[in-house]
């Protein structure tokens, strides 16, 4: 996955990749995320990007856990988890019932919640899916973190940028960025 160069405005504070170059296999695996990697790969790369500006999350002192009590997630998948719809799709083919668990439709959500609840990131949580093939997600995601800025209700975003399959077709991966976008008058955001 290659996000857009620009940053549009925003300071990057920290950013993190899931795979890294030192990364073999699957990412580590979560509790209550079976089946797809979609949700390890967003945890993995937030984690990382969260630790390379915030430090270790159980050591977080009081400066570190008011920043992040005001710190937005911002989540762009332009795909979604591939994984548990092709799971879903395939128990109700052969008339099973879906499994509880694989509401592909949530994992966005829950991981971006999993990920605030750790990390004690207490801003708005959005997650998108961005404009087509040719859009820009980075780009979008951005916007949506300078929304937030401008408007009061966080003063950074973690975003993160997840796909299960790369532009080329070959393996995706995640992106996170934890960003300090300008802030804009609310009439020039909208």
């Amino acid at each position: 996955m290659t996000p857009s160069p620009h940053p549009r405005d925003a300071e990057i504070l920290a950013r993190a990749s899931w795979p890294g170059a030192d990364d073999t296999g699957p990412p580590p695996p979560l509790t209550g995320f079976v089946v797809s990697d979609f949700g390890p790969m967003a945890a993995e790369a937030a984690d990382r990007c969260l630790r390379a500006s915030y430090g270790d999350r159980e050591e977080l002192d009081a400066a570190r856990r008011l920043r992040a009590g005001r710190t937005a997630v911002v989540l762009g998948s332009r795909g979604g988890d591939l994984e548990t719809h092709t799971a879903t799709a395939a128990a109700v083919d052969a008339g099973r019932p879906a499994a509880p668990l694989l509401f592909f439709q949530s994992v966005p959500n829950a991981i971006v919640g999993h990920i605030a609840k750790r990390w004690g990131l207490a801003g708005p949580v959005i997650c998108f899916s961005p404009d087509g093939a040719t859009g820009d997600p980075l780009g979008e995601a951005l916007d949506i973190a300078r929304f937030l800025v401008s408007g009061g209700d966080a003063d950074e975003a973690l975003v993160l940028l997840v796909e299960q399959v790369g532009a080329d077709g070959g393996p995706g991966g995640a992106e996170a960025l934890l960003v300090r976008p300008a802030a804009q008058p609310m009439e020039a955001a909208s």
